[in-house]
């Protein structure tokens, strides 16, 4: 069992590293979007759309997550699926953790008032294969009809600097 926890904490540590080294080289926001949900409670039927385009194929941007939630929610992570639409009308889904806190159990992020906002880098190298416009829907994923403590979720795409 000590075995499994530390190979899940260095995955956590790692994908943090790759996280920060991803955004620190940002070099321009492209799309930035924020979708609340009423009453802090994501419930099953509940989706959030993000709608965005993407003008240049050669660049390489980064995709990150902020999840705004509460000390309410019941869980150190969160199951989303999400459905991705592209250009040429062909969708693709997949399923993700987000991690809202560390194997102690300790919320990750940063707390402002009420709220945690839990930045999290869902692709910190993306490359899209053709111009135009893309959607990402997020479904709570969970064995929950309602999540309580989920204020909202933003979604943000940086440019990434070419070297």
């Amino acid at each position: 069992m000590m075995k499994l926890y530390e190979l899940r904490n260095g995955v956590l540590r790692l994908m943090g590293l790759i996280g920060v080294i991803a955004f620190s080289s940002c070099t321009g926001n492209i799309y930035s979007h924020e979708e609340e949900l009423a009453g802090d409670i994501w419930s099953y039927n509940d989706t959030l759309t993000f709608t965005f385009d993407i003008p240049d194929t050669a660049q390489l941007y980064t995709m990150e997550l902020d999840v705004k939630h509460t000390d309410a929610f019941p869980f150190e992570n969160c199951y989303v699926k999400i459905k991705s639409r592209y250009p040429d009308k062909t969708t693709k889904v997949d399923v993700l953790s987000l991690e809202f806190a560390d194997p102690s159990g300790n919320w990750m992020g940063e707390k402002s008032g009420d709220y945690l906002l839990a930045p999290i880098a869902i692709q910190p190298v993306a490359k899209f294969k053709e111009k135009g416009t893309y959607s990402m829907t997020f479904f709570q994923n969970t064995r929950r009809d309602s999540l309580p403590g989920i204020h909202s979720l933003k979604l943000k795409i940086n440019k990434l600097k070419k070297n």
